[in-house]
Formats: C-alpha cells, structure tokens, sequence
C-alpha cells in the first residue's frame, strides 16, 4: 500500500495546542513509508520534519511549510534477555516506565512527567537536569533509525550525544532502541514521586513544552515575562524557564519567542531554545 499524504488541520502536533494547517503530512507507519516519505520530501523540494508527541516543539506559522511525518509505528516494548528490552520510537515514555517499575528494574523515572514519545526522549537525549547529569541514553544500548534514505542501527557509544543533544535530532527517523534495565529494588514509586514533584515545580496550568532554554539570562527572561504579561503566550509566574500558550493562533507565542530573541542579542547574551521551533 503507497504512502498516503494528505492535509492536516487541527491542534494536536504539538503540546502548545496552537491550531495549525499542513499541506503535506504523513502517518508513518513503517519503515518502508519513512523511505518513501523522504523521497517524496527530496523529490518535490519540502523540507522534512519528523514529528513525535509534540512534547518539544512548536510551529511558528499556522501554515506550515515543513513536510510533516508523524511517527505511527506499532507501539512495542518487547523483552529480549539480558535486562535488555527493545523498545518502538512510538511508545510513550509513562507506559515505558510502567512497563520497567511493574517488572523492578531501574529506568529514566526522572522522566515520568514528560509527555514525550521514546523517538523524542532519544532526539533530544532528555535527561533529569544539567546539575543532576543523567539522561536516557545512560540506559541504551543501539538505536535503529533512518537517515537520508538509509537504514542504520548504531550503538549508543556511536551516538555523539550530550546533554539535551544527539545526532539524532535533526533529519533522523528513529524507529526503536535497546535499553538495558537492570533489576532494581523501590522503596516507593519513583513514577508517582516524580508526577508529585512536577506538580509542586512545574506548571501545568496551560499548554506547553517543559523547559524552553537550557542558556538564557535569567534578568532578560525576567523582562520579557513581564512585558508579555497580559498577552495569552508567555512565560509562566510560577517557573521562569517555562513558555505557555493559551491562544489558537500561533503568533502570540511566537512574538514573545522573537522578543527574547532580540533582548539577547541586544544585550549580547547567550540565548538557546531547547523546543525545535519550525517553519
């Protein structure tokens, strides 16, 4: 059966909830339709995005340019000795944990509260913060993922990856990995400690993406938050380092995100996203 494109119209691509339309977009069900989706993008000049949760990104127009490919592999986590599982790009990352604390092995908890996908979690190498130091990739073993055309499957130590950084986040299709979780033993539930921790730090009163920066300067972050205080996209009162958005029409936040852009370079301050910001 062919790829199907078609178009996309709604509020689901990505966790700010802005409405947006796309002219091409794809479900991608195998690997096969990955092929076939990055020839079409290659042959009629679109540019690819590969689209998992939507935990991590936001697009910038309400028409989007971009050739959207969302990740629509049968979801597995399949175990295959040797504490190790392997594991679908697609499965979320709290049915992920379930599966580790159900069977007693120790696993990435610390991500309990992302709404992310295991394809996005890998991307991003998603961790539990840059003084605590660990990651995702501290539990892989190989990723299986496509590349211009190509199909490879590469050890974790093949990676290059960093904190909140991988090879893998641009122009990979990632279909699975192999983690290796050894047995742990649990005083309590670290899912549950993690989604009340969130709940006391984090804020999920509107839509939003986690963490919008990993380098800012927290006295422009300050200033911007307050300048686009009565506009419905911002930054939260409660965690500074937190971008929401309450309106449709994606302009909103991204206004704020060009402010804090310019306020940066004004000052010649370092400034970098953490969410992919798309066209």
């Amino acid at each position: 059966m062919p790829l199907e494109i078609k178009k996309y119209r709604g509020k689901t691509l990505s966790c700010f909830r802005t409405l947006n339309s796309a002219k091409y977009y794809a479900d991608i069900r195998s690997e096969n339709e990955a092929a076939e989706a990055f020839e079409f993008a290659e042959r009629n000049g679109l540019s690819p995005f590969v689209l998992g949760g939507g935990s991590n990104v936001f697009f910038k127009n309400s028409d989007i340019k971009a050739f959207v490919l969302k990740n629509a592999l049968e979801k597995k986590i399949e175990y295959i000795g040797s504490d190790r599982f392997l594991v679908s790009s697609s499965v979320r990352m709290m049915d992920f944990l379930k599966r580790a604390f159900a069977e007693r092995r120790d696993a990435c908890y610390y991500l309990a509260s992302a709404p992310c996908e295991i394809g996005g979690a890998l991307a991003m190498n998603a961790g539990s913060g840059p003084l605590d130091g660990r990651a995702i990739f501290d539990f892989v073993e190989s990723v299986r993922f496509m590349r211009g055309g190509k199909v490879f499957e590469k050890s974790a130590r093949d990676i290059s990856h960093s904190y909140r950084k991988t090879e893998l986040s641009d122009g990979a299709f990632i279909f699975s990995a192999v983690f290796k979780l050894p047995g742990a033993e649990f005083n309590s539930d670290p899912i549950k400690a993690r989604i009340d921790w969130a709940k006391e730090h984090q804020d999920l009163s509107a839509p939003n993406c986690g963490s919008l920066c990993n380098k800012y300067d927290a006295d422009l972050m300050k200033f911007a938050r307050a300048l686009f205080r009565i506009f419905p996209a911002g930054l939260s009162q409660k965690k500074l380092n937190w971008a929401y958005n309450k309106a449709d029409n994606p302009t909103y936040l991204m206004a704020f995100l060009s402010v804090l852009s310019i306020l940066h370079k004004l000052f010649k301050k370092e400034l970098k996203f953490e969410i992919k910001i798309v066209e």
